[in-house]
């Protein structure tokens, strides 16, 4: 009889703790993507850029490049670069996951809309299940790094390498 009130306040605690399904099933911005590979590539871009020709003399650079100027190919790199980066930046900005408490997640890439069923495997993986809501696609398994009211961190396989995307609520 005297362990009933501990019971009760376990039974208590467990109740008000909130199921991944509830958690994930709202809006979600992305605000940033961790690919370190994809980061090692640009890093090795920047310094390519930025000593592309430099130590060449105009013949050099005539024989190796098909032209002398490389000052001018330089600059239209870091603008191709620049570019890039901006794109990038505006397809996180632009990234939304919509998770609906029926299982259907409506995504949005950059203004690319996607639809799958959602739903969370033995291991605890985030399934976007593509076939089973149209008949064809891709099964997509995800790493939860982190799911809470205000946070959800996504770890997944791409190209040969991992990323990591993290999402806010959206307002």
């Amino acid at each position: 009889m005297r362990y009933i009130p501990y019971i009760l306040v376990l039974f208590v605690f467990a109740s008000c703790e909130q199921k991944k399904e509830t958690i994930i099933a709202k809006k979600w911005n992305a605000i940033s993507v961790d690919d370190p590979k994809q980061d090692e590539l640009l890093k090795a871009q920047e310094i390519f850029i930025d000593t592309f020709g430099k130590n060449n003399d105009a013949a050099t650079n005539i024989k190796e490049y098909g032209f002398s100027n490389v000052d001018s190919a330089r600059e239209s790199l870091r603008a191709e670069y620049s570019d890039y980066k901006k794109m990038q930046e505006h397809a996180i900005e632009n990234t939304w996951f919509d998770f609906d408490k029926n299982g259907l997640v409506i995504m949005n890439f950059s203004g690319q809309r996607d639809s799958a069923n959602w739903y969370f495997d033995k291991e605890g993986k985030l399934i976007l299940d593509e076939p089973k809501l149209k008949g064809k696609g891709n099964i997509i398994k995800m790493d939860i790094v982190s799911l809470s009211d205000t946070l959800l961190k996504l770890k997944f396989a791409e190209n040969g390498g991992m990323s990591t995307v993290t999402f806010h609520p959206a307002k």
